[in-house]
């Protein structure tokens, strides 16, 4: 291969391997749709967690307020069962009436506490199956859009690899020290090695090229001419 036909090969690879990264960054590009759903399972979850905290916390508090109620009202009782079996007096009867107000206010005293904990729990447990009745409808729609998105990734894999294997059998048609050159410079210089030259400028970096480097790109004469702004291989299409 002469050296017209290889710095033009090497601008043909240039431009494949600009789309071979186009489609790389396609794959891990997250489609607007699938991203809301996905921001929207995970508010979800959030708010599944909050609400399991709360029930749990809530639960907590009413059976910790009902255990002591259920030992008040067993005080109570029993007070009134010795009440009417040992208060044979008036003094006495005084006595076991006192004791009895006491445990029967802190009985109130509980069942008031207790009944917007109960209120709480249902609105709970209303707001837990809300957030499900969600998560049933989101579900569906965000396993269909992962199965979309899962063919999108392997159709920008094949595309890919087919490209790549022809980027392959062209590679093997120029000098294997011009190919090193080429990988050496796009490392260097964000995926762009090979540019054309218009408008007497560098399409890499925009500079105005001097006539004399012009004229040497035209020659197209390997080793290549570089631009001495920002070393990117020149080529005069």
């Amino acid at each position: 291969m002469n050296a017209s036909s290889m710095l033009e090969t090497l601008y043909v690879i240039q431009q494949m391997d600009l789309e071979l990264d186009r489609l790389k960054s396609d794959e891990t590009r997250i489609p607007g749709d699938l991203a809301s759903a996905r921001s929207e399972q995970e508010d979800l979850q959030e708010k599944q967690e909050g609400c399991r905290n709360r029930q749990r916390e809530t639960r907590k508090e009413i059976q910790r307020n009902e255990l002591e109620l259920e030992d008040y009202r067993q005080k109570l009782g029993k007070a009134r069962e010795e009440q009417s079996k040992n208060a044979f007096d008036a003094r006495t009867q005084v006595q076991y009436e006192n004791q009895i107000q006491q445990l029967s206010d802190r009985v109130t005293d509980l069942e008031e506490i207790l009944a917007p904990l109960y209120a709480r729990a249902e609105e709970l447990t209303a707001e837990w199956n809300s957030l499900e009745e969600q998560e049933d409808r989101l579900n569906p729609r965000l396993t269909e859009l992962e199965a979309m998105d899962e063919n999108r990734i392997q159709a920008l894999r094949d595309e890919h690899d087919t490209k790549m294997a022809k980027r392959t059998e062209l590679l093997k048609t120029i000098d294997i020290r011009q190919v090193k050159e080429y990988e050496m410079i796009r490392k260097a210089r964000k995926g762009l090695a090979v540019v054309a030259i218009q408008n007497s400028r560098c399409t890499g970096c925009n500079v105005q090229l001097p006539v004399t480097i012009q004229q040497q790109a035209k020659a197209k004469k390997i080793p290549a001419v570089k631009c001495p702004s920002c070393g990117r291989i020149l080529v005069h299409l």
